[in-house]
Order: C-alpha cells, then sequence, then structure tokens
C-alpha cells in the first residue's frame, strides 16, 4: 500500500481516469498529490498592449487550480485524502520529478499518450524522462489500462458524465455541485465566435456572461491615457464577472483574439436563478469573490506601474 502518490495531469480524460487505477493501492490514511505543470510565462505585445508574465502566470495558476479543484469535486474520496498543486517549470518532466522529490512520494502514476497529440499532453518522452530521473517508483499508465477501465463502467453513466465534464472546470463554478452546475448551463446557448468579434463592452451593460469552451479573449479595460491590457481569457473561464454584480456595467472589454465557443448565460436569467435557489446564488458569488481576488489583485498594481509610464512617457 502506498502512502503518498503523485498524479501529473495534462487536462485529458484519459490521465483523470488514473484515479481509479492506484485508488485501491493508497493506504486508508494516504495522501494523492495531483499537480499540472505550467510553462513559465512570458510578457506578451498584442498589438499595442502588453501582457505581464506575472499577470499571465497568475492566471494560468488560477485556471489550473481550478481544473484539479473541479476534479477532485468529482471523486468518491474524503477530501482528507487529496492535495492540489501547480508546479511552474520550464518542461513537465522537471516540475514532476522535483515536486515528487520535495514531497518525498511513493509512487509516481501518470498517464501516457500514445499517439502524437498536443505538446501540452504527457508523451511517452516525457513518461520515460520522469522514469528515468525520479526516485520514486514510476507506474505508467497506457491506452490497454483505460480501456479495460471504461468497459467496466456503465455507458449511460460514462457518456453523461462526458458532456458534463467540461463544465465543471469551469472556474465560477468550481463551488457548485454537477446537479447545479446542469441548471446554470441549461440557462446558456452555445454560440460560435469570430476572431475580433467584441464580447461585452466597457462601460455598457453586460446582457451576457460568457464560459469559453474554446478559444481566447483578450481583456482590457479604458484609461485616461487609453485601452489598458489586462490579461488573455481561456478556455476553462467564465467572464465578465462584473455583469454579476451591482449595476452590471462592466469594467472589461472583450474581443476574441482567435475563432472561439462560448456558452452565452444570459445575466438577468442567472441573477433570477441565484435568487430563485439563494444556495447556488451564494456559491457563484463565493467563487466570483475568489476569482476577483485572484486575477484582478496583481493585475491592479500592474495596470497602475503602467499608467505611470506611460504618463511620464506624455510628460517628457
Amino acid at each position: 500500500m502506498y502512502q503518498k502518490v503523485l498524479i501529473p495531469l495534462d487536462g485529458s480524460k484519459e490521465a483523470e481516469e488514473v484515479f481509479p487505477l492506484v485508488q485501491n493501492e493508497l493506504s486508508e490514511d494516504g495522501e494523492v498529490i495531483l499537480v499540472q505543470v505550467i510553462p513559465p510565462a512570458r510578457t506578451q505585445k498584442i498589438g499595442e498592449h502588453i501582457i505581464l508574465a506575472s499577470q499571465q502566470e497568475e492566471t494560468d495558476r488560477s485556471e489550473a487550480m481550478a481544473y484539479l479543484r473541479s476534479l477532485v469535486r468529482q471523486q468518491d474520496w474524503s477530501a482528507d485524502n487529496w492535495r492540489l498543486e501547480v508546479e511552474v517549470a520550464n518542461t513537465v518532466a522537471d516540475g514532476i520529478v522535483r515536486l515528487a522529490d520535495r514531497e518525498s512520494v511513493d509512487l509516481i502514476a501518470m498517464y501516457t499518450h500514445d499517439r502524437k497529440l498536443l505538446a501540452r499532453h504527457v508523451k511517452r518522452s516525457i513518461a520515460r524522462e520522469v522514469q528515468r530521473r525520479a526516485s520514486s517508483e514510476v507506474r505508467v499508465f497506457g491506452t490497454r489500462e483505460i480501456q479495460e477501465l471504461a468497459a467496466e463502467a456503465t455507458p449511460a453513466s460514462e457518456s453523461q458524465d462526458g458532456d458534463n465534464r467540461v463544465y465543471r472546470q469551469i472556474d465560477a463554478f468550481a463551488d457548485l455541485s454537477p446537479e447545479q452546475i446542469e441548471k446554470v448551463v441549461a440557462l446558456g446557448t452555445r454560440r460560435n465566435v469570430e476572431a475580433g468579434e467584441l464580447l461585452g463592452t466597457g462601460g455598457e451593460l453586460g446582457e451576457f456572461m460568457f464560459v469559453i469552451l474554446e478559444g481566447e479573449a483578450h481583456l482590457t479595460t479604458h484609461s485616461e491615457i487609453g485601452e489598458i491590457s489586462v490579461r488573455i481569457a481561456r478556455p476553462g473561464e467564465a467572464f465578465p464577472l462584473a455583469a454579476l454584480l451591482g449595476s452590471g456595467t462592466l469594467i472589461t472589454s472583450g474581443e476574441a483574439l482567435t475563432e472561439m465557443e462560448v456558452l452565452a448565460i444570459p445575466r438577468s436569467e442567472l441573477l433570477m436563478l441565484c435568487s430563485r435557489e439563494p444556495e447556488i446564488g451564494m456559491r457563484i458569488y463565493a467563487s466570483v469573490g475568489r476569482l476577483f481576488s485572484n486575477r484582478y489583485a496583481e493585475t491592479l498594481t500592474h495596470l497602475t506601474i503602467s499608467a505611470a509610464r506611460e504618463l511620464e512617457r506624455g510628460d517628457s
């Protein structure tokens, strides 16, 4: 039996299926550490706007942690058995091995994709590198083990879980149960968005809260010196959160950087649901409060510095 197990995750359904494969091998008071490794952020220039590396890294950390929390809510294990970590590393293998050594884990259990997929996925080369460098035991699960596990599952429940899985990873839904998420999602309509299309303009009433399923949006805010870049919103995020607060007047403007797929939830209907079912409202607003803190605490500091620099340039 293992006392401490590390499970690296890459956002794929297959990697998540490693949980039940090791569940029976964890001691009663054992601990499972879920980790997602993210690359160091880089300062980006988009048009006339600059996204600072520290801003982007904070956003990436928040997204990864929201994803990990959503996975824990889907499991039957006690909350005492889980710990969530986000590692920043130049390579996935570096992050996994470093965390495993730091925590002195007994086992690293990871899935390996046996076909060429996106670079963010755990590939055979990564699995081999972890096996070569790690001081703890490493078990690598492939397609066969996952398929055997899937064959034992009930097809109907598996299909339903697949339909809802993506919504459980949305940051604003972090505190909702699967049943509550279904009620919120039922209010919305899935939409395809063209690159360059506006998804809300600062200073105007936010009629929708958008849940990003695919693609990216660039969020900016207006100032006396012009539009200032805030951050890039990516899949798993809900925005604009200001649509749920006060008068619903938007703080930021959102423009699709790429083609996108979003779930557009009418603000009025979401507010009515929160009023009709106070527990849903309480949980959504708790998540929104945390997101405002995580997303904008450092962002506002960076925006202040950027604005000061622009004003200095204007005076010189």
